[in-house]
């Protein structure tokens, strides 16, 4: 029986990224957040999460003293993928909106966070995006994706020897796959198992014809070829962008979306590779929202889900370019260990002691305690919130995201304020009155600051529909950078200090700091 038993607030805030679960940790690279700048080329960040202690630290840039130092670390890029062979991770394909795609092998030491560029030779696979890559002993296998130098889809399959570090294109056997991008290959035991994914019902050129495959395609390494699939009576929706892993030998899927349908999902669907059927699957606990491009990663028996983009509530349109990203967090718990005492007698209930019996110690019960109960060790797993302004680790604070949450403080400063106001017409006492008086002052000063930061909410707001609606238009959005933005609060600081008829006062002011400034920088000369 499976719970969503943890739910965390605060992370980054990362849509379309790559993640590996290392031991009890989490190591996430890249990705993108709406309204970033991505055309600066800089590092790749690099977010680790402590599933025990469930808190989030950034590892520092990288420092670089030469160009040659620069190259071995990957600049910032989404849609590229990431596997772990040893005790090295090895990142590979995505874009950048600067430099395009890319087909550079990076690889990260996970003991001493140091990046490095293998060598490699072969048939290296064309720059792409959202590719797959999964691992089977020590070679990397990568498949599908968007090529950028063909301008298609691909169905190739494309192999990496880490231990000679030499390509290799797969001259596979069989119907391959359909051409396709942002589907998902897992390993089950020597097999590939390749699902959804956004194909074009001609071929492999994109022509706005897009199709989403809902069936599973089977690879076999051992044999390279393609196997034929039986077809299955139940079958999930198509859908690409979504997250896959195995556990117990049986293929999982969750979320993702469907352009056709122009509908996210949060649906978590059960595939038995043995018996080729899908099985819907109902988690206890609240889980995640719809959405598209997170990253699922397994440590142990949970499955760790963060980050991802769906449809924003505030807007209420829905569609491709009214999208909010996540920073947040979910466990999916396998352990029976998180059912609570009740939950656990339903279930003996429901399947049996002796299924119960091999369910919960792995081995079948002895005939002498048929009837006997021994539960596992019980624990209740409970949902955890931190708030990013006292927990450093929790990730980066967003106020939107603060502001939204705690609006019912609104109504209680006004009434703090009215209280504050009262008090101050009763009092007779000077120095509780000007007490009185200063703190109505700070909160009065905190409103204004309050509704300017409101104000630029909005506008940011505004700048970004504008940019929708230029990329449903065709053209290439814009962003502006900080110091455009800087010029513009000035320019608007000055226009509200000419209106009010505070200018003058103002610049008086500025002079007066400015000329003290420069008196302390003037050379002190003393007379002799």
């Amino acid at each position: 029986m499976l719970r969503w038993t943890v739910h965390l607030e605060g992370g980054p805030r990362r849509v379309n990224h790559a993640a590996v679960a290392v031991g009890h940790k989490v190591y996430s690279f890249g990705g993108y957040c709406s309204g970033e700048d991505y055309e600066t080329l800089r590092q790749i960040d690099v977010h680790v999460f402590n599933a025990v202690s469930l808190r989030w630290t950034k590892l520092p840039p990288v420092w670089t003293n030469s160009r040659d130092h620069v190259r071995e670390v990957p600049y910032m890029r989404y849609g590229h993928s990431a596997v772990l062979i040893d005790d090295t991770i090895y990142i590979w394909g995505g874009r950048n909106d600067t430099e395009g795609a890319c087909n550079v092998l990076y690889a990260f030491d996970v003991s001493t966070h140091k990046w490095f560029t293998p060598k490699v030779s072969g048939m290296v696979p064309g720059a792409r995006d959202g590719h797959s890559a999964c691992v089977l002993r020590k070679s990397m296998y990568i498949f599908g994706g968007y090529e950028q130098l063909a301008d298609c889809f691909s169905n190739d399959i494309h192999k990496l020897d880490t231990n000679s570090m030499i390509w290799t294109l797969i001259s596979a056997k069989g119907t391959p796959a359909r051409w396709r991008d942002f589907h998902s290959a897992t390993i089950i035991g020597t097999k590939m198992f390749v699902f959804g994914g956004r194909a074009d019902r001609f071929g492999p050129f994109h022509s706005n014809n897009e199709i989403y495959c809902n069936r599973i395609k089977v690879f076999d390494t051992e044999t390279n070829s393609w196997l034929d699939s039986p077809p299955t009576p139940v079958l999930p929706e198509g859908r690409r962008s979504h997250s896959a892993f195995c556990y117990n030998g049986e293929l999982y899927v969750f979320g993702g979306y469907n352009a056709r349908l122009n509908r996210h999902f949060h649906d978590l669907w059960k595939f038995d590779p043995v018996s080729f059927s899908w099985r819907k699957i109902e988690p206890k606990g609240k889980g995640p929202c719809p959405r598209r491009r997170q990253c699922c990663c397994r440590v142990g028996d949970k499955i760790i889900l963060f980050g991802g983009t769906s449809p924003s509530p505030e807007e209420g349109m829905g569609d491709e370019f009214d999208l909010m990203d996540h920073s947040d967090l979910y466990i999916l718990d396998f352990n029976l260990s998180s059912l609570s005492f009740e939950e656990l007698l339903q279930l003996r209930n429901r399947v049996g002691t002796k299924a119960y019996q091999q369910m919960t110690c792995g081995k079948k019960a002895p005939n002498h305690t048929k009837a006997a109960f021994r539960g596992p060790h019980l624990c209740y797993s409970l949902q955890v919130h931190r708030d990013p302004r006292f927990d450093d680790l929790s990730g980066e604070y967003s106020p939107e995201v603060f502001e939204k949450m705690y609006s019912f403080l609104n109504s209680i400063k006004e009434r703090e304020k009215e209280i504050v106001q009262k008090q101050l017409k009763k009092s007779r006492n000077a120095e509780q009155q000007e007490n009185l008086k200063q703190l109505l002052k700070r909160m009065t000063q905190q409103e204004v600051a309050q509704k300017d930061r409101q104000r630029r909410r909005e506008k940011e707001l505004a700048l970004k529909k504008q940019q929708r609606e230029q990329a449903q238009q065709g053209r290439k959005p814009f962003y502006l950078k900080k110091s455009e933005k800087r010029k513009l609060e000035l320019a608007e600081k000055y226009a509200e200090l000419k209106r009010s008829g505070k200018l003058e006062s103002f610049l008086s002011k500025k002079r007066k700091r400015n000329a003290i400034k420069d008196r302390r920088r003037l050379p002190f000369r003393k007379d002799m």
